[in-house]
């Protein structure tokens, strides 16, 4: 009983204090409009009090504090109308992109990696010897896409579609007989020229396997800076170049310090002259197979620390004709700012923020393929030859696998591996280059030639297997486009307070005020008691406004008595009646 009126007291205090302080509170605050509310002098017809009765005055008194009341309730509704408006704007919009305000020059960035493929799969002399029914002629099978090609045979004029059929024991590896029947780089490519001085292609192209066989590529990294520990399985051993590799990626660019002669190599300038020149032969006498309906090349330009996708990206570079390739430059940054927003709200992921299961270095493509890698490896228990080998345990997926293989990429099968690739976000830093080409044919006359290697050549072997292609720069600097915060923490506080000090007139000064008028002080004088003198102070009721008004109200005794009044009715009629008069200067 004792603690429940104890409890009763401390409400008591506690709640006589909040208004208290909410009374001093509504008289001192910067807010707009409250000191009205909290006035309970204010009165603007004052000069009208004497000719309107009590009742009305207070009316108008009441009208007047609420007038003010309203108006501070519509300006907070208004202001919390529009702070959702800019908090939408902040959530739904976190990322604006925008154009570099600085040039970046060519020199700053490496020229592409080049990539160049003979659509002939294999070389026909070293392929005849195989008969059907051997390991070989079965890999043959599969790599020529019996499903949808035929395949060329001199001793078959009707080009008869082949078995599908294969040897599930062949044990045969399908990379090896690639790189051993494939046309090799120093046949394919017979002369090269980049920054203006003639190379030896030998020393600056090494093979790399892909998706269209065997190829041959220029300015790409060595595989211990772009995959982890495990030997790589689809790249050959790198070759010496002269050169000294260093690190080099989209977000962090080339190291502070590089050597005199460093790979990837930058660009030296724009035009032919400075470019890239290849001058390549497709042996069309050695071809067997084509990964496409004709012969030919499909060359494809990308950075130097991305893995090829000729399939599906690469240009085709016909025989019988020159090709320039002018080179534009798309270069993705992102500012620091955009770390503090989610992957999700910014749709873009920096290097350090997700690591990969085979590749060092983070990008959009490299994650989807690992993604299709574990998918395949989940069904048919290996992994293709042009996948990345994720698992360091993992087989490469040999001639027996490819029926497995194929229904695993059926289109309906696709959507099993969508729940990886979902996570795949794009990168935050990202180099491209897109190229728009010219062509004319190669001479068919004998006159004087500018290349001396295609002059020296044959006319008729000249336009059935020569190609020859121009790869330069048409501008020495580019603007990329840059992520950035569209609007930042600071302009949001910034928002939010211009629009409260506009209708309210609020300010960090106010929260303040709250706290300590309508927190702090009544809390401060109830522990005051509770651990103070224990003794309850005297809480005194408050008098109503009306009560107020009507005791301290002044009235002339003319206005009361515009007759006059006899000494009878001065005489108070009862106990507690009280009668206030006030000597007036006039005379009756």
């Amino acid at each position: 009983m004792e603690a429940k009126q104890k409890s009763r007291k401390s409400c008591a205090l506690l709640q006589h204090s909040f208004k208290k302080s909410l009374k001093v509170f509504l008289k001192e605050t910067g807010l707009h409009g409250l000191k009205f509310v909290g006035d309970s002098e204010l009165n603007i017809w004052e000069r009208q009090a004497s000719v309107v009765g009590l009742s009305r005055i207070l009316l108008l008194r009441t009208n007047c504090r609420s007038f003010f009341l309203i108006a501070f309730v519509a300006a907070l509704a208004m202001t919390c109308q529009l702070i959702s408006n800019i908090y939408a704007k902040w959530v739904s919009t976190p990322v604006i992109i925008g154009i570099s305000p600085h040039a970046t020059s060519i020199r700053k960035v490496p020229f592409p990696a080049v990539t160049v493929c003979n659509m002939n799969q294999f070389q026909r002399s070293k392929v005849l010897q195989y008969r059907e029914g051997s390991p070989e002629y079965d890999v043959m099978k599969v790599l020529c896409n019996p499903r949808s090609e035929r395949v060329y045979h001199s001793t078959e004029a009707d080009n008869r579609a082949w078995d599908t059929t294969v040897n599930s024991s062949n044990t045969l590896k399908i990379t090896d007989f690639v790189k051993n029947h494939s046309q090799p780089c120093h046949q394919m490519l017979r002369y090269c020229r980049f920054n203006g001085h003639v190379a030896p292609c030998a020393e600056i192209f090494r093979l790399i396997l892909t998706d269209e066989g065997l190829c041959c590529v220029f300015n790409f990294l060595p595989a211990h800076f772009i995959y982890k520990s495990h030997q790589v399985e689809s790249m050959s051993d790198i070759e010496a170049l002269g050169y000294q590799p260093v690190p080099w990626n989209p977000e962090a660019g080339y190291p502070a310090k590089l050597p005199k002669h460093h790979y990837p190599l930058p660009g030296a300038g724009t035009g032919i002259t400075m470019g890239f020149t290849l001058v390549l032969d497709a042996q069309l006498s050695e071809y067997y197979c084509s990964s496409t309906n004709g012969p030919g090349f499909k060359v494809l330009f990308h950075n130097p620390i991305t893995t090829p996708n000729v399939k599906e990206e690469g240009l085709v570079l016909g025989i019988g004709y020159e090709t320039n390739f002018r080179l534009a430059v798309s270069m993705s940054e992102a500012v620091p700012a955009l770390r503090s927003i989610s992957r999700q709200d910014r749709q873009c992921v920096f290097n350090d923020e997700k690591e990969l299961l085979y590749h060092r270095v983070y990008t959009h493509n490299y994650c989807e393929r690992e993604c299709i890698a574990q998918y395949l490896y989940q069904a048919c228990t290996c992994i293709p030859h042009n996948y990345p080998l994720i698992y360091k345990n993992a087989s490469v997926c040999g001639v027996k696998d490819t029926e497995c293989i194929h229904q695993a990429n059926l289109p309906e099968n696709e959507h099993r591996s969508d729940r990886c690739r979902k996570e795949c976000l794009p990168s935050c830093f990202d180099l491209t280059y897109t190229a728009d080409s010219l062509y004319f044919p190669l001479a068919k006359r004998d006159f004087k030639l500018a290349n001396r290697v295609v002059a020296s050549m044959n006319k008729s072997y000249l336009l059935d297997n020569i190609a020859v292609m121009h790869l330069y720069y048409r501008e020495s600097a580019y603007y990329g486009s840059i992520k950035n915060v569209y609007i930042g923490f600071t302009e949001f506080l910034s928002n939010i307070g211009g629009v409260m000090g506009l209708f309210m007139g609020f300010s960090v000064i106010s929260i303040a005020e709250m706290l300590y008028f309508l927190v702090l002080k009544p809390l401060s004088e109830l522990i005051a008691w509770k651990y103070g003198s224990k003794k309850l102070p005297r809480i005194e009721r408050t008098p109503s406004k009306q009560q107020l008004n009507q005791d301290n109200l002044v009235w002339h005794t003319r206005e009361l008595y515009p007759k006059g009044m006899s000494s009878n009715k001065m005489q108070p009629r009862g106990k507690n009646a009280k009668i206030l008069l006030v000597k007036d200067k006039y005379k009756y």
